[in-house]
């Protein structure tokens, strides 16, 4: 590690202690091989001539974009897509954070567009539009240099984790223990803050909601089994109160065009919450357009989801009622995330359905609606 990423390093922790202290996190390492720099979630790498060539403050900047390039989970998140155009995409929207939000200085050349401002990795992927040269013949991402946006960029791991926690959930930890100590320092910038807080925190109080939705469906009954000992010792035999957990509940996701790519990461992220939250014995989760186009039981154990989506066909959900019934599976209740525009609602299930939508519809043949701002 040389004398000036050290120096940049320990800049980056005085000034803004969330990108400080998640550098400390990764391991440096020199490596000429590639043209800028790169982070894979275990390793901050960086060609050493090109690191020298940057100002002091774009040296800050740059180890500041590797940190966001973890914060977005962007090594974890690109799954099959192109790993150039993923990069772009995902420069795209660091890039503009740290430039408008954080006030910093990134290497010349670095990727900025307005138009791709408050959007997802994934919408900026699907809305890059092919790459030209100077003729107006379109180039392959494939003969793009490394790194077209000269920040450097996110690949797949090829260094063992040092912990046996998996990756994802440990960077989890580690990115909320940062947010809140730089918080508590005053050094987090509030445009910073917000997206953080987006990233970190689910948008719905799912423990509020939920035990207030499945008060009259969970059973909280009094129990001859366990009698209770204290009534024991007046000579008094009264029941226990007896509480059973919460058992299986269905969560449906409309993933039909209607519905964008943020909004399908939010449903993903506000599962996740579910199963931390509430910590059901399952969550029965179906993917579903006009169709069932996936199914998959998770459990607490299954934490942090990581969820492929398939469809983006019309919306029908009474698919959902009607494979729910084949399939025997028989839940506590069903939670649905959707916009509420569907061309058929089906008839009305024998369990409870909770609507979580995106939009102000409010009219619903049945069950309740809880509103979610993406």
């Amino acid at each position: 590690m040389s004398n000036s990423f050290t120096k940049a390093r320990s800049r980056l922790l005085l000034d803004n202690p969330f990108f400080g202290t998640l550098a400390l996190k990764l391991t440096p390492k020199e490596d000429s091989t590639q043209p800028t720099g790169y982070t894979d979630g275990n390793v901050l790498g960086y060609n050493p001539k090109w690191f020298e060539k940057l100002s002091t403050q774009q040296r800050v900047g740059f180890i500041a974009h590797e940190i966001m390039h973890v914060v977005y989970m962007h090594i974890f998140r690109r799954e099959k897509r192109h790993a150039k155009k993923w990069n772009v995409a995902a420069d795209y929207v660091i890039n503009w954070n740290l430039v408008h939000d954080c006030r910093m200085i990134l290497p010349d050349g670095a990727l900025i567009d307005e138009q791709y401002k408050g959007m997802t990795t994934e919408h900026v992927y699907n809305l890059l539009p092919e790459m030209e040269d100077e003729d107006g013949n379109t180039i392959s991402w494939d003969d793009l240099p490394d790194d077209p946006g000269n920040c450097g960029g996110c690949k797949d791991s090829e260094t063992p984790s040092n912990t046996s926690r998996n990756p994802e959930q440990k960077w989890t930890i580690d990115i909320n223990q940062a947010y809140e100590a730089a918080k508590m320092a005053g050094k987090l910038p509030g445009g910073l803050s917000k997206i953080i807080a987006d990233i970190i925190k689910p948008k719905v109080n799912w423990k509020s909601v939920l035990i207030k939705f499945l008060t009259n469906t969970a059973k909280n009954d009094y129990s001859w089994v366990k009698p209770n000992r204290r009534f024991i010792a007046r000579d008094m035999y009264l029941p226990s109160l007896y509480s059973e957990r919460l058992e299986c509940i269905v969560v449906a996701v409309d993933t039909s065009g209607s519905i964008s790519d943020e909004e399908l990461q939010v449903f993903a992220s506000e599962t996740s919450a579910i199963l931390a939250s509430m910590d059901p014995e399952k969550i029965e989760f179906l993917q579903c357009d006009t169709e069932i186009n996936q199914h998959d039981t998770y459990t607490r154990e299954s934490l942090p989801l990581k969820v492929e989506f398939k469809g983006r066909g019309g919306t029908d959900f009474a698919p959902v009622w009607k494979y729910i019934e084949e399939e025997k599976i028989t839940p506590k209740a069903c939670i649905y995330l959707t916009d509420l525009y569907p061309y058929d609602w089906g008839e009305k299930p024998p369990y409870p359905v909770l609507w979580i939508s995106t939009t102000s519809v409010t009219d619903v043949p049945f069950g309740d609606v809880t509103q979610i701002k993406v």
